[in-house]
């Protein structure tokens, strides 16, 4: 099932009015109008109508879309997309480039309580990177307007900080602090050789290969080597019955476009766990950067000496500095880092291990054969994100809403949306060949596709589209 709008007329509503919708719908539960216009709303609604959900009763008060998928008494979670709070210097557009919108929540989480009725619940939320500030960010995107909505009314529906560890940084790149999170509820999940990146494992004994941005490498090999990878997973998100995955419509430096398979690492609650890619270049046998360069390796290598360095050394603070320092040359030299481009082939994989994880583990960490809970997908494009995304991108007014019952395929039709080759971008390509704990299971590429209220074929949103993203800086040319 694939629902599309497409209308770059689209604008977020100011929160003066909770993202209440303007007018009152047949179905719609509660007293609140907003007096002011919100066609998301409105475009949200029209985006679960025109996909035939409960389509008997659309325009009556009985009407219930989610209902096929989310029962009476069922836990939700809303996997959202709150990688990091505005910063001073950025714009609320570009900032909106990055960050799933309160307006598009607020509107999917009255269509949840519809289907949960009174005695199931609603959290929303995800794990952002370690130095977000969490509060910041509710309030920039919205989304705490819509909590304190909910709360008021005594509606079982609150936000949820996935992060067991969380560090701040000053603006010169040193860490002043962090907090470890005792009571965050995390479960391991070994896959073992069914990881997708069990194929790139290392001879027994060798150096660390592995790597994720501002983590003790160390630490990150511990979860990964010979015939163990093992990732840890919130289990609040295991707990749930239902996790509706509500991603950005954006671009991302690592793995080509961030929708919702990206979105499922939101769900990982200690994050050292991640692969984002491998040391050195492809030579070396890793992903980090295409070219051979003894310099490259040397600064790869500070990095790596940097992030091991012990809080209690006196020094570590000014080394800190000195990488970020070096970083942020690098990126302004339009170097390609940290494996910021299209031959990255880890960050992929280990994207692809968590989505078939939240797809396949119950809450003990234990894998089956069979899905464990539903997932829907709900890609919020309003205003889309170009360029040097997830934390960086341009914003884009393109307007775009897409649901699928199937988080593969709406991943695919918003990479034609945004004018990308998906047969170019790993992260989809791979997820339709998946033989063990698939992530595609109904769809074709004959299926009936809506947009603005007209079946198309899948192979029509392959046609060009009238703006085309631009790629990340890594991936020009590529895709």
């Amino acid at each position: 099932m694939l629902s599309l709008i497409v209308d770059p007329s689209l604008e977020y509503p100011d929160s003066g009015d909770y993202y209440s919708p303007d007018e009152c719908f047949p179905e719609y539960q509660h007293t609140h109008i907003s007096a002011r216009p919100n066609p998301i709303y409105r475009g949200v609604r029209a985006c679960l109508a025109q996909a035939g959900l409960d389509k008997t009763r659309v325009g009556s008060a009985d009407w219930n879309p989610l209902g096929d998928y989310i029962k009476p008494g069922n836990h939700v979670f809303v996997l959202c997309n709150f990688v990091y709070h505005r910063r001073p210097s950025e714009s609320r557009e570009r900032f909106l480039a990055k960050c799933t919108h309160g307006s598009v929540l607020r509107t999917l989480v009255d269509y949840v309580l519809l289907a949960i009725g009174n005695t199931g619940s609603v959290l929303f939320g995800n794990a952002p990177v370690q130095s977000c500030i969490w509060d910041r960010v509710l309030a920039d995107t919205g989304a705490r307007v819509v909590e304190e909505f909910y709360r008021q009314r005594g509606l079982r529906v609150r936000a949820r900080d996935l992060r067991a560890f969380v560090a701040e940084y000053d603006v010169f790149g040193r860490e002043l602090g962090h907090r470890v999170d005792e009571t965050q509820p995390l479960v391991t999940v070994d896959l073992g050789a069914d990881s997708l990146l069990a194929m790139l494992d290392c001879p027994k004994g060798s150096a660390p290969r592995f790597r994720v941005d501002d983590y003790n490498p160390r630490r990150t090999d511990a979860y990964h080597s010979a015939s163990s990878h093992r990732y840890v997973i919130s289990r609040t998100i295991l707990d749930a019955d239902v996790v509706i995955n509500l991603s950005k419509l954006k671009t991302h430096e690592k793995v080509g476009i961030t929708c919702g398979l990206k979105g499922f690492v939101g769900a990982v609650g200690q994050k050292e766990c991640l692969a984002h890619h491998r040391l050195g270049n492809p030579r070396r046998g890793g992903d980090e950067y295409p070219e051979t360069s003894t310099t490259r390796y040397l600064l790869s290598s500070l990095q790596d000496w940097v992030q091991q360095l012990e809080s209690t050394q006196s020094f570590r603070g000014a080394f800190q500095i000195l990488n970020a320092f070096i970083r942020r040359l690098l990126r302004i030299a339009g170097v390609i880092q940290l494996g910021s481009w299209h031959g990255n082939d880890t960050a992929w994989r280990m994207a692809l291990d968590i989505a078939r994880i939240v797809h396949y583990c119950e809450s003990s960490g234990m894998m089956h054969s069979m899905q464990q809970r539903a997932i829907l997908s709900f890609v919020d494009g309003v205003i889309g994100g170009e360029g040097d995304g997830p934390l960086s991108p341009k914003p884009v007014n393109s307007g775009i809403l897409v649901f699928s019952d199937d988080v593969a395929v709406g991943d695919e039709a918003a990479s034609c949306l945004m004018g990308f080759d998906p047969s170019k971008v790993a992260i989809i390509r791979e997820a339709f060949s998946l033989q063990k704990y698939p992530l595609v299971h109904r769809f074709s590429d004959d299926a009936a596709v809506v947009c603005n209220g007209q079946p198309l074929s899948l192979t029509d949103l392959t046609e060009p589209t009238q703006y085309r993203y631009e790629a990340p800086r890594g991936w020009l040319g590529w895709m």
